[in-house]
């Protein structure tokens, strides 16, 4: 059986032991929090940047369906624009009418400049002259008509395509950073939560190293409430400010002091 100096020195190594632990304790559990904080706050940021990303892929889905929908009504009118353009041409040359319109024109032309007329006989060519140009510009009035107008539609349209297509462009390249930072956010994630189970290893282990010498120091405190004097002996070690530890008759430790002296042991 061990005497009182040797309970009382061991009770020392065993409370100074448990007041390491419990400070390694205490740092691991702050590394914890600060862990699992940072972890909530990426898993926010990700959260929020998935939604985001999911409205910009709504968005960019319809830019694209509208510049892809303009982009054809282009390619059409386009398409429509050479046909008018050919067919014009093709009448041209297939309407010997428009040929002999235009060789009466320059012939009466050649006249009015080259010969002396009377004025009677000028104003009967410079009518003839204007009745021409009338017939030539009805011919071509209605095609060019159609086709400036065509051609004008076409160039709103190309505006409204180049617009969707600048507004694709734009989101497309937001969604593809978001997707970058995600990943980012993935790996820290990953690396925050392994950390973390670390943390948590180490602190089960400091739980289980602790509740061991708790285990030996109620020991060590039963055996010196055995002995006669150690409450004295342990009030010494202890030196508590107040009085709260009432000694038994014979100066032994009961139940309710050891576990007081428990207490005050591991806080030193």
């Amino acid at each position: 059986m061990m005497d009182i100096e040797d309970l009382n020195s061991k009770a020392k190594k065993i409370s100074n032991d448990l007041r390491e632990l419990g400070t390694k304790k205490e740092k691991k559990f702050k590394e914890k929090n600060k862990l699992e904080s940072n972890l909530n706050k990426l898993i926010k940021e990700a959260n929020e940047l998935k939604s985001k990303k999911s409205k910009l892929s709504k968005e960019i889905s319809e830019s694209k369906k509208n510049r892809d929908k303009y982009n054809k009504e282009v390619q059409i009118g386009l398409k429509e624009l050479k046909k008018i353009r050919d067919q014009y041409l093709k009448s041209r040359k297939k309407n010997k009418n428009f040929d002999k319109l235009k060789k009466d024109l320059d012939a009466l032309n050649f006249r009015i400049e080259t010969e002396s007329l009377s004025s009677k006989k000028e104003k009967e060519l410079m009518k003839q002259i204007n009745e021409i140009k009338k017939e030539l510009e009805d011919t071509d009035k209605d095609t060019k008509t159609k086709y400036n107008k065509l051609r004008k539609d076409l160039k709103k349209i190309k505006k409204l395509s180049d617009k969707y297509h600048k507004d694709l462009q734009i989101k497309a390249k937001e969604s593809s950073e978001i997707f970058e930072r995600l990943t980012e956010i993935s790996k820290e994630i990953s690396s925050i939560k392994k950390e973390k189970n670390l943390t948590k290893v180490i602190l089960n282990g400091l739980k289980d190293q602790i509740n061991t010498l708790n285990t030996k120091l109620s020991s060590v405190l039963t055996e010196m409430s055995k002995i006669p004097g150690a409450a004295k002996n342990a009030l010494t070690f202890t030196k508590p400010k107040d009085e709260k530890i009432k000694l038994k008759l014979g100066n032994k430790l009961d139940k309710d002091a050891i576990l007081k002296l428990q207490k005050r042991l591991m806080r030193k």
